[in-house]
């Protein structure tokens, strides 16, 4: 997963209101209601102090755009998905007991989590092509600030697993913390100095198992 890397870009143009307000409220049968717009602001705010506030414009604007681009057979748009995979793997952090999260990461993670759990009054969750596209653009506002954690995670979710089957232990049954990503890191960076230093091209070698298995 290329975290907060998407293939697939969401048509939003954060710039957009300073161009002039315009008035636009429907993306198609969907009344985009200011008031909803100010609960995101203020979501995003909590994430992102230095964001700028969104209109109801924007967000149609950008809902448009994507009921444009989406084939009909397609049920989510690629561009929410793929944000919605973020979510998924921001779930899973604050879920994960071995991974101790950094508190204000952890608070703005629970942020997010919480209004895609409690908020439709934007735009319906079961609205189609669209029900989630605040959803997304909130998980695209959080993407400065939550990027450093979230890649340290899913980096962690790789020598996890790396270190499981070098011990031979099933990946559930695997404790594994933060501190020991941290050495298991260190350790890596180790043998990628030391095979450049030697010219070797074998990443998987004996020497690699005795240098990065946690005791």
């Amino acid at each position: 997963m290329n975290i907060g890397r998407y293939r697939f870009s969401l048509p939003l143009d954060w710039q957009e209101a300073e161009k002039g307000l315009k008035r636009r409220h429907a993306i198609g049968n969907v009344l985009v209601s200011d008031s909803a717009v100010d609960t995101l602001n203020r979501t995003i705010e909590k994430v992102d102090a230095g964001a700028k506030p969104l209109t109801a414009d924007q967000i149609v604007s950008c809902g448009r755009q994507v009921l444009s681009e989406t084939p009909s057979d397609l049920k989510l748009p690629l561009c929410i998905f793929e944000r919605f995979k973020t979510l998924a793997l921001m779930d899973a952090m604050v879920k994960d007991f071995d991974w101790t999260i950094e508190d204000v990461s952890a608070y703005r993670v629970e942020v997010v989590l919480d209004y895609v759990k409690r908020h439709e009054e934007l735009i319906p969750h079961d609205a189609p092509h669209i029900g989630h596209l605040d959803d997304a653009i909130l998980v695209q506002a959080s993407t400065a600030t939550l990027l450093p954690e979230l890649e340290n995670y899913g980096d962690y979710r790789r020598l996890r697993k790396i270190e499981a089957e070098l011990q031979g232990k099933p990946l559930h049954e695997f404790r594994y913390r933060r501190e020991d990503w941290l050495e298991s890191r260190e350790a890596e960076r180790a043998f990628i100095a030391y095979q450049r230093e030697q010219g070797l091209s074998s990443f998987l070698s004996g020497f690699e198992v005795r240098l990065f298995k946690v005791h």
